[in-house]
């Protein structure tokens, strides 16, 4: 889809919780201060919330809050004047070409990522965090600027700095996809 998904395994089986939702990290909360720019509105998601993972973290993120945002702080921008939903599209290609308008965009979003992953790290302490998305299916260079800047931005115990480990999922934009028909046959068999 186009917001932000997450999941935690442990021992080689998906946590599901009590009603199924374990694992939602698009809706937890993160902390703001830092991360808007000055007078940027407080972003909020399809579900409801103000300021969780997914209303940044998404490619609904930069159509509705990011985009329109950073728009009127580079007026005359290629992408001004666009439908936003294409636009948000394209900003993609823009960070690889090293557009300043998009990295603010994915510098956001990377902020973001590393602010769920810290707040991931104080109550599950996971082995591993995983990127994935549209990203993951960037130019090389631009795809491991994100992951760096992901880590950059993730703060972790010295303990875990020493084990944990960062990466692009394997599979492109198919992890998703791939999750919910392991939970499927999971469900059946």
């Amino acid at each position: 889809g186009t917001g932000l998904g997450g999941g935690v395994v442990e021992a080689g089986r998906v946590v599901t919780g009590a009603a199924g939702m374990a694992g939602e990290l698009g809706h937890v909360h993160i902390p703001t201060a830092g991360l808007l720019a000055d007078g940027q509105p407080v972003p909020a998601c399809n579900c409801g919330f103000s300021a969780d993972a997914e209303s940044i973290a998404s490619l609904t993120g930069i159509e509705k809050n990011l985009l329109p945002y950073w728009l009127s702080q580079f007026p005359g921008h290629d992408l001004a004047g666009m439908d936003l939903a294409k636009a948000a599209k394209l900003v993609r290609a823009y960070g690889e070409a090293g557009d300043p308008l998009a990295l603010k965009v994915f510098e956001q979003q990377a902020i973001a990522l590393g602010r769920l992953f810290t707040i991931a790290a104080n109550f599950l302490d996971p082995d591993a965090y995983f990127v994935g998305g549209g990203v993951v299916e960037a130019a090389p260079h631009f795809r491991q600027w994100f992951l760096d800047q992901v880590r950059a931005n993730t703060v972790l115990r010295e303990e875990q700095l020493q084990v944990a480990v960062f990466a692009l999922v394997p599979d492109l934009d198919m992890a998703g996809a791939r999750g919910a028909a392991g939970a499927a046959r999971d469900a059946l068999l």
